[in-house]
């Protein structure tokens, strides 16, 4: 007798509703994108974001924690020169991402590194998710606080 769970996904269901067979691939979960602290990304943020998932995705899913943009990147991705300082400082404070310095303004050769914090790091431990601590209030402060 066959199993007619409604949880079981058919061949042809998995294969129309899954990645594309060869296509790197990412999951976002619904606990991250209703998540107050992803909703209130700004439109820099998000963008530099989307270019660390598409580097993420580059490299296999394998150097989170090991990523690269240069301000230059980002640019090209759509980031506004004067607004990249700022999107980094979003996403460390909203916890989606972190950052070690380099370039310039790490007095150093090597391109600055980053994490998304709500994927596996590189060395395969868990994400840390740290974008569960930020609530809507500790949000609405903070950009408060940044526009005075």
């Amino acid at each position: 007798m066959k199993d007619r769970s409604p949880h079981r996904v058919s061949g042809r269901r998995r294969k129309l509703q899954g990645p594309p067979e060869g296509e790197p691939w990412v999951w976002l979960t619904r606990e991250l994108m209703c998540s107050a602290a992803f909703r209130a990304r700004s439109v820099s943020l998000r963008r530099l974001i989307d270019f660390l998932l598409c580097e993420h995705m580059n490299h296999a899913g394998k150097e989170n924690g090991n990523l690269k943009a240069t301000h230059k990147q980002l640019q090209l991705w759509g980031v506004s020169k004067n607004c990249i300082s700022n999107a980094i400082q979003e996403g460390i404070f909203l916890g989606l991402l972190r950052f070690e310095r380099g370039g310039r303004w790490g007095m150093c050769k090597t391109p600055s590194l980053f994490r998304l914090t709500f994927l596996p790091y590189q060395n395969l431990s868990p994400p840390s998710n740290e974008w569960k601590s930020r609530t809507e209030a500790e949000i609405a402060q903070w950009k408060m606080e940044r526009r005075a």
